[in-house]
């Protein structure tokens, strides 16, 4: 009787977890993104299923899909883990692996809103209402259980702006990043565009950003930054050039 009971729990189970909805996916996208980040139209399971990625204002009223795409868990037995790999139009932009020492992306190649991203961080710089699209790629980032992480990722800053200054397009830019344990750094160089960013930065142990840098070009953008960013940004000797330093 006793093995017979354990065989149909053992059973119920496996079914429960096979069918996974898709919609718990949501669930642990929204928790980690303080609900900035929500995926929706949700069919499926958990296992093999498609949906819509969008990102909420803050006030929750309005939603910007960003990337509607499909997934399939990959199982590897011999390494004891579980991946997913999630395509868009047929491409693979994203493959995650869960594994007995932590997670690993092995790939990533994917466009987000970048406003989505930083509003899911404690920062007060990170909520200063960036704009544009944000390129993320990378070939290798592995992160143990114990939130030490390792790699790099090359990110690239295209349409780049900020609400303070709403008609100014700044330019487009690239982010060479590298996580080592539970620190990290990352260089900032300008491909183009009117208002130039380069410095370099990193983030502690506690994941808050430092950075310090310049930026240039029109000095009736560039003068303005000290009083807009007052404490971040400071003034040089060319009115078309301010230091940023912040941590």
């Amino acid at each position: 009787m006793w093995k017979r009971l354990l065989l149909v729990t053992a059973l119920v189970l496996s079914i429960a977890v096979t069918m996974a909805p898709a919609s718990l996916m949501d669930r642990v996208l929204a928790r980690a993104t303080d609900g900035r980040l929500r995926l929706m139209h949700t069919s499926g399971t958990v296992w093999h299923g498609s949906g819509v990625f969008v990102s909420l204002s803050p006030d929750g009223r309005s939603a910007q899909p960003w990337l509607s795409g499909t997934w399939a868990s990959e199982l590897d037995l011999t390494g004891a883990s579980i991946g997913w790999r999630l395509e868009e139009a047929g491409q693979t932009v994203l493959r995650v692996t869960l594994g007995p020492t932590g997670m690993s992306v092995t790939r990533a190649a994917l466009d987000a809103p970048l406003r989505a991203l930083l509003d899911s961080l404690p920062s007060p710089i990170a909520r200063a209402g960036w704009r544009g699209v944000l390129r993320i790629e990378s070939n290798g980032v592995t992160c143990g259980w114990n939130q030490e992480c390792h790699g790099t990722a090359r990110l690239t800053w295209l349409d780049a702006g900020v609400d303070l200054l709403p008609q100014q397009r700044f330019g487009d830019y690239e982010i060479d990043a590298e996580a080592r344990g539970r620190l990290g750094s990352f260089e900032v160089n300008t491909l183009g565009g009117d208002i130039r960013i380069d410095g370099k930065g990193g983030w502690d142990a506690q994941g808050q950003p430092r950075f310090r840098g310049q930026v240039s070009g029109p000095e009736a953008i560039v003068g303005r930054l000290p009083n807009v960013m007052d404490g971040y940004a400071f003034p040089t000797a060319d009115p078309k050039r301010v230091r940023i330093d912040f941590n």
